[in-house]
Formats: C-alpha cells, sequence, structure tokens
C-alpha cells in the first residue's frame, strides 16, 4: 500500500463538510482508507491514530488530505478527486455571509440560528461573536473546553440567546430539523429538551408515528445538565417551552442529581416525561413522569394527550434456538443514546452487558471484549478517530456485525440503524456478508418522509434475516428474551 498526502495552506472548509467528501473518496477502486480534516493538532493526533504517518508542521490554519491505496497513482487520483470536490463539487455556496453581516439580516420574529461545526478549538470565537450580534448558537463541534462552554451559556442566558451544544446533534426549530434529525410529519406543540443527540432523534420519531407533532427539540449538548455547567441552558429551555408547547419532554443521560431536582421542580402543571436513559427509575412527580425508556415516555404522553390512542408496539416473532454453544450477546450502536438504553434494558432483564460507554461504571470496557456481552458505541471517539462517524459512513460500524455474525459463540447481535438528514444514504452498506448463524436483531429510527426510506430499509435487512423493530428499546428487550 502506498500513503500521500496534500495540504491546502490557509483554508477553512466545515467539518461535516470534509467527512462527506472523505466518504467519497474512500469509495474510489483502489483506496483503502482516505480522510480530509482540517489539520489541527487533535486531528492530526486522529489520523496517526487511524494509521496515517502525516508530515509534521502542517499549520493548523490548513486541510489535509490522507490516502491510502493500492498504488502510488490511485493515492494521486484520491487526492485530486476530494480536490475537485473541495472546490466545484460539494461545497459550493449561492450565497455568502460573514458573521459581521449577522445583525443585518436578523429580523424582530426570526430564531435565528447559527449551525457552528468547525473543530472545537475554533467553535468558542464563531460562537461567541454570534451571540453578540443577536443570534442563537448550535455547536455541532466536540472538544470545546468546558470553562469555554460555561462562559458562551451564561452569556447566552444573559441575551435570552440559546447555545445549543457544544456537540449538539440534534435540534429541531419550527418543526424543522437542525444536524441529523428526521423528516417528521405529525404536526403539533410538543417541545423536546434534549442532551443526546440520537435520543432526542428516536423520541420525537416515535411521537410522530403515534401522532404526537413537535415544534421544538432544544439541544443542550452532553455536558449541560453536569454540575459544572448546571442545566444553564435546560432551565432556559424549559421556560421558552412552557410558554409555547402543551407538553415537554427531556431526554438526557447520566444528569446530575442536583440539576434533575431542580428542572423536576420547574417543570410545574405542564404534562412532561423525564427520560434519563441508562436508568431503571418510574416513578411520577406532580405532573411529570419519570423513566429511563423512550418508549415507556412516549406511552406515557399518549396516554395523557393522545386522546385514547394507545402506542402500538409489535409482537415478538418466534425465533428457532440458535443452539447451546451459543451464549454471547453482540451489540453495535451509531447512536450513544441507544446504546445506553439498550444496556438499563438487558441489565433490568438480568443480561449484564460491558461497554466502552457504560450506564454503570462496573461494566466498562476498552477493546479487549472477545469473550463478554457488549453493547459498544460505535461513534465514541476511539473508534471514530481519522474517520467519519458511523451515521456519516456506516461501513466501519457495519464491518463489525460481518465479522461478529461469523462466530459461533455468538447467540444475539443487536444493533440499530439511523435514517435522516446528515445519515448516509446506505445505512446498511457492508452487510452483504453478514450470516446469520445469531439471531440478526435491528431497530429503525426513521421515517417514510426521510430521504433512505424505511420500508426500503426494513425489506433489506429482513431480506437477510434480520427481526427488525421500529424502536431500539423494543429491540433490546427481544434481544434479551433470546439471551434468557
Amino acid at each position: 500500500m502506498e500513503e500521500k498526502y496534500h495540504v491546502i495552506e490557509g483554508r477553512y472548509i466545515d467539518s461535516v463538510l470534509l467527512m462527506q467528501i472523505s466518504r467519497e473518496i474512500e469509495k474510489m477502486q483502489g483506496v483503502s482508507k482516505a480522510s480530509c480534516m482540517v489539520a489541527t493538532a487533535e486531528n492530526i493526533s486522529f489520523l496517526e491514530m487511524a494509521g496515517f504517518h502525516p508530515p509534521s508542521g502542517v499549520s493548523g490554519n490548513s486541510v489535509i488530505i490522507a490516502v491510502e491505496a493500492e498504488s502510488s497513482k490511485k493515492c494521486e487520483d484520491a487526492i485530486n478527486n476530494a480536490i475537485n470536490l473541495i472546490d466545484t463539487g460539494m461545497v459550493q455556496h449561492k450565497t455568502s455571509y460573514t458573521l459581521d453581516d449577522l445583525p443585518d439580516l436578523i429580523s424582530t420574529d426570526d430564531f435565528p440560528v447559527v449551525f457552528i461545526s468547525t473543530p472545537g478549538e475554533y467553535a468558542y470565537d464563531v460562537a461567541d461573536k454570534s451571540l453578540d450580534s443577536g443570534a442563537n448558537v448550535h455547536i455541532f463541534s466536540s472538544n470545546v473546553r468546558i470553562e469555554q462552554e460555561l462562559r458562551l451559556k451564561t452569556k447566552g442566558a444573559s441575551k435570552g440567546l440559546f447555545v445549543m451544544g457544544p456537540d449538539c446533534g440534534t435540534s429541531i426549530i419550527h418543526g424543522k430539523g437542525l444536524g441529523f434529525s428526521n423528516a417528521l410529519e405529525a404536526t403539533g406543540d410538543i417541545g423536546i429538551i434534549g442532551s443526546s443527540g440520537t435520543g432526542i432523534q428516536e423520541l420525537s420519531v416515535l411521537m410522530d408515528r403515534n401522532g404526537l407533532g413537535v415544534s421544538y427539540a432544544i439541544g443542550v449538548g452532553s455536558n449541560d445538565l453536569k454540575e459544572s455547567i448546571n442545566g444553564i441552558m435546560s432551565k432556559q429551555a424549559l421556560n421558552f417551552l412552557k410558554e409555547r408547547c402543551s407538553a415537554i419532554a427531556v431526554v438526557c443521560k447520566k444528569p446530575d442529581p442536583s440539576v434533575e431536582r431542580a428542572l423536576l421542580e420547574s417543570m410545574g402543571n405542564i404534562p412532561s416525561v423525564f427520560i434519563s436513559l441508562g436508568s431503571d427509575k418510574q416513578y411520577s412527580s406532580g405532573n411529570t413522569y419519570v423513566t429511563g425508556n423512550i418508549d415507556d415516555a412516549v406511552s406515557h404522553l399518549m396516554s395523557k394527550i393522545g386522546k385514547g390512542r394507545k402506542i402500538q408496539q409489535e409482537a415478538f416473532p418466534k425465533m428457532k434456538e440458535p443452539g447451546k454453544d451459543r451464549k454471547l450477546l453482540r451489540g453495535f450502536f451509531v447512536g450513544g443514546s441507544l446504546c445506553y438504553q439498550a444496556q438499563a434494558i438487558l441489565h433490568g432483564k438480568g443480561v449484564h452487558v460491558f461497554s466502552n460507554a457504560p450506564a454503570d461504571e462496573q461494566y466498562r470496557v476498552e477493546k479487549d471484549f472477545d469473550n463478554l456481552n457488549v453493547c459498544i458505541d460505535t461513534g465514541a471517539e476511539e473508534y471514530v478517530a481519522g474517520k467519519p462517524h458511523p451515521m456519516i459512513d456506516p461501513v466501519s460500524r457495519n464491518s463489525f456485525l460481518v465479522r461478529e455474525s461469523s462466530r459461533n459463540d455468538v447467540r444475539v447481535i443487536l444493533f440499530d440503524i439511523i435514517l435522516g438528514y446528515g445519515s448516509a444514504e446506505d445505512p446498511v452498506a457492508g452487510l452483504d456478508k453478514m450470516k446469520n448463524g445469531p439471531v440478526l436483531v435491528a431497530s429503525i429510527c426513521g421515517t417514510e418522509k426521510d430521504s433512505q426510506g424505511y420500508q426500503s430499509i426494513r425489506k433489506r435487512l429482513e431480506d437477510k434475516g434480520v427481526v427488525v423493530f421500529r424502536s431500539a428499546a423494543r429491540a433490546a428487550e427481544y434481544a434479551a428474551s433470546i439471551m434468557r
């Protein structure tokens, strides 16, 4: 194999677009791996973790293209294709604006949002200037320092503006999705507050499927409900939504107990649910129902505001015994939130699973999990270093499914499929060689209006022998039943 690198000096390109370009050139014949990134020190280390050997001394204000291919010519072709996509293909805009133009673009009744997906070290300055210009910010970027996040959210709150993120994958404003989101059909006025991107997606899709329309989902980022941030944006979002919505749902992972209490005390009389993924709690606090299960939360909202309708759960199909020697459960998720939820469900059913993102720290495991029951978040940094997230490029996650399906000791393989804006157009790419010795169980988070097509993806999976469910919770429950 040959490696080649190309550096574009003094050029900034959106990180999401660079991920898409990486995916395109990696599809080229003869290319084994490829990556286009802003050349920050952190991204250079990611390239090295991915097995590349990038040149030293590259400026952080540059874009680096790294390619490994079967020949030097294949590397050069891939690099030229990436440059072409940067210059003339994927990165074309009809109108260009700068942050200095923001005040002139904002009208009185607008909900202006600046979407930021720069490398984390650059996000603060862009967000700070956007707030000064009167815009809310959606910070898709991760790895923003916690003290910077606190300063941004304190400033945003003082101005009545939202700082969604950092590490905010999904938001919905006036029914329109930002980041990873789905094409929802139902209209309504339910509000969501979420520190969990795929949690917001799963919740909004299940609501939509049951006729409950979402008007707002304020993504607050993964740190907001921790003690260090003290729920600044979650509390502001709650006050905002209480004035505009008929019901409210909060979905999060491992909230700080004091922040959770403060939010529950502030809910008031509005019908609401508080979903703490990875938790086995189920109780009512005033007019708020607390649970760790998204399906359970939707069922509760249906009982309160669903006009007598009930959520329809899919029945478990009967499966043949996979074999007494097959004892292991292997879960591989692109949605970290759904990985969390699955762990709690499995533990509750007596199936103890280890994870790189454990709901309970005693079950933490790194990459050496050969003989364990596991639920692995394949979107975690140790798996995406130097590569697109598996929601954008599913082949890396799907290769785990193919590999594990060939084993003789695996009883159940559990996985999720996420459709919608930002997700791969073919989320089942690379699954052609998946074998059905183990019981294959999947959930699909998506709607018929999503470009990938819910029914089309479902049929392709079922044709491969996969048992498919409409919800991740139901899939985990079925996987647990097979393990017993």
